[in-house]
């Protein structure tokens, strides 16, 4: 499908009408009308337009008892699927979704990392393949986001992958999707998604201003400030694992992953006598193992100081822990509350993730959606 940017009034109208009508199913066109402040004849032509490309019809009429009763519209939520990817060093997961945002089919695959770059995208394939399959029929995809542990607008040592393969920097994700699906595919940072994930259906629904934290393989943060994602020059607004607790830790030059995410992701389990990870933590917990809970308490006190710091610079009013968010205990919880009370003037709400691991999936779908929609409104030139 040609790549469309829809830049005029009449296009900006079509994705406002189409956005409506999705999420208002049985609107009408005087309501699509009243809400949108456009004029009668323009709601009915830009309507029209998407009716005859098989993008919304007309569905009954409403239960209005005076006059003429207006028809209904609905938006043909099977009419493209999307897919929504997470990549990671140890596993890929993705989920298939309709243009509602519903997840139809979920895949997973264990990444073996140590076998290559091309062994990595073999397996990324093969999930794609895998929920293609699934779908048995022939509805198109229309995109797929792809969620990386990456500064994603940068091409450096800022990558995760890169750490363990030095040949990932010269991977083009974009072009093998599309050299091997003729899909666009939309790669975002991974954290920046389970963000997104958590402000369309998590806890985050409410909220203008929000932190989520990513603590498990590494440590990381995203934002919303006043409804806006928080990217910065670099798009590495947040990129909490470089924290540097004091200049003892400094070491000679630039070092990636971050000195503390080195230290509570790795460093910290050896030092504690540990040969564990963030993950397999929480089985040590299960069992009352003493040095792991001590871990945990370490864990959490670094974790609350770095929270409180971003807090004072953001003025948040939620901050979402996620990634292995079964270590945020109500009692692990009301600890850092007690932290941030005695450091920020405005204490904001700490609860843990709603979503868990699905976040970045259910944030990719988001991201693919609103790609998706851009490019159908715009069937009618094609």
């Amino acid at each position: 499908m040609k790549i469309y940017n829809p830049t005029d009034i009449g296009d900006r109208n079509k994705l406002s009408i189409l956005r409506l009508i999705k999420n208002h199913d049985g609107i009408s066109r005087q309501e699509i009308s009243k809400r949108l402040h456009l004029s009668a004849p323009a709601v009915s032509n830009n309507v029209s337009a998407l009716i005859e490309n098989g993008i919304v019809y007309e569905n009954g009429r409403d239960d209005t008892t005076l006059g003429r009763k207006p028809r209904q519209l609905s938006y043909r939520g099977d009419l493209y699927y999307v897919i929504s990817v997470e990549l990671m060093p140890k596993k890929v997961r993705a989920g298939i979704a309709d243009l509602y945002g519903n997840i139809k089919f979920w895949e997973e695959r264990e990444v073996s990392i140590e076998n290559g770059v091309n062994e990595v995208l073999a397996q990324l394939d093969t999930v794609i393949d895998a929920l293609i399959e699934k779908k048995k029929n022939d509805i198109e995809i229309i995109a797929i986001a792809i969620g990386v542990p990456a500064l994603t607008g940068q091409n450096d040592l800022n990558d995760l992958f890169s750490t363990y393969l030095s040949d990932w920097k010269n991977v083009d994700l974009k072009e093998h999707i599309f050299q091997k699906y003729r899909i666009e595919a939309i790669i975002v940072n991974d954290v920046e998604l389970a963000l997104i994930g958590e402000r369309e259906k998590g806890v985050g629904k409410k909220q203008t201003n929000i932190i989520y934290i990513k603590y498990g393989e590494g440590f990381a943060a995203r934002a919303v400030v006043d409804g806006y994602l928080l990217k910065g020059n670099n798009m590495a607004a947040g990129e909490l694992g470089y924290y540097l607790e004091s200049l003892e830790q400094l070491t000679e030059g630039f070092v990636c992953p971050g000195r503390f995410e080195q230290e509570i992701c790795k460093d910290i389990f050896s030092k504690y006598g540990e040969t564990d990870s963030p993950a397999g933590l929480l089985a040590h917990i299960q069992r009352k193992d003493k040095n792991a809970e001590e871990i945990v308490k370490k864990i959490i006190q670094k974790i609350a100081v770095v929270i409180a710091n971003t807090v004072l610079m953001l003025n948040s009013e939620m901050v979402i822990l996620g990634g292995v968010s079964q270590i945020f205990t109500e009692k692990n919880l009301a600890e850092i509350k007690e932290i941030l009370e005695k450091i920020c003037p405005f204490v904001p709400e700490v609860v843990p993730s709603k979503l868990g691991i699905d976040a970045p999936i259910i944030g990719g779908v988001k991201v693919a959606l609103d790609y998706a929609e851009e490019q159908i409104v715009m069937l009618w030139k094609s």
